[in-house]
């Protein structure tokens, strides 16, 4: 009679705790502390124990077999299934979050925009990309969200000609405008100086104008050399 009673007990102390989670009549205060509390993130869990000890005491007293262990197996079974479902949606959340660090979605969007743009884009094994616009050559390195752009060797001057001041001049009068800069290479084994153009730009898949984007920051690649050639002309009518 007594494992009996203990049996009652458990089972009536489940069956409240299973009116009190689903609100029942209690006031709306004691539902909102239910509702914010974490003993509600644990209850199935401990509804499951309190289910399992009740089975395995009216076992022990020779009240109930044991097949009705899969009571509390198949109440708790979809508590577990649902921890595992949210465990791996998590995994899969943060493996998008890496993949989106390492520069992959930057490269993949400047690949896109540039065959929109009927261009032919390569890429190399380093994962830079090399193509053709407007006649003129451009080199994309990836790093992040960001790509930064080159435009190399599109002008080269000797090392001892007599108009390098002046050239000078005009790229750093060049420079002080928004856009690509204007850099000078060091002079090669024959003496030739190189002038090329890069500009950092920031691509991001939430951007709906990318397209255009990519276009115009090409467009001011050819922008920057007519300035160094107006701040040439300038200076040497001077």
């Amino acid at each position: 009679m007594y494992t009996i009673t203990v049996i009652v007990i458990a089972l009536g102390v489940l069956t409240a705790l299973t009116l009190f989670m689903c609100g029942g009549a209690f006031p709306d205060r004691v539902k909102a502390w239910w509702d914010n509390s974490t003993l509600k993130k644990w209850s199935p869990l401990l509804f499951f124990i309190i289910l399992t000890s009740s089975v395995i005491i009216g076992i022990a007293c020779g009240v109930l077999k044991w097949i009705t262990l899969i009571i509390p197996v198949m109440y708790i079974l979809p508590f577990f299934v649902g921890m595992a479902h949210g465990f791996w949606n998590n995994m899969k959340e943060r493996g998008k979050k890496l993949t989106y660090k390492n520069g992959t979605d930057a490269k993949e969007i400047a690949v896109r925009c540039l065959t929109e743009l009927g261009c032919q884009p390569e890429i190399n094994k380093d994962g830079s990309v090399r193509v053709s616009y407007q006649g003129e050559n451009f080199h994309f390195e990836f790093g992040g969200r960001y790509a930064r752009i080159w435009n190399p060797m599109w002008a080269w001057i000797k090392v001892d000609d007599p108009d390098m001041p002046k050239i000078r001049e005009a790229v750093n009068a060049a420079n002080f405008n928004f856009g690509p800069t204007v850099v000078m290479s060091d002079p090669d084994e024959d003496g030739d100086i190189g002038l090329h153009s890069c500009r950092d730009i920031m691509l991001h898949p939430s951007c709906p104008d990318n397209v255009p984007f990519i276009r115009a920051v090409l467009d001011s690649f050819f922008y920057t050399k007519e300035n160094v050639r107006r701040h040439f002309q300038h200076i040497n009518s001077q």
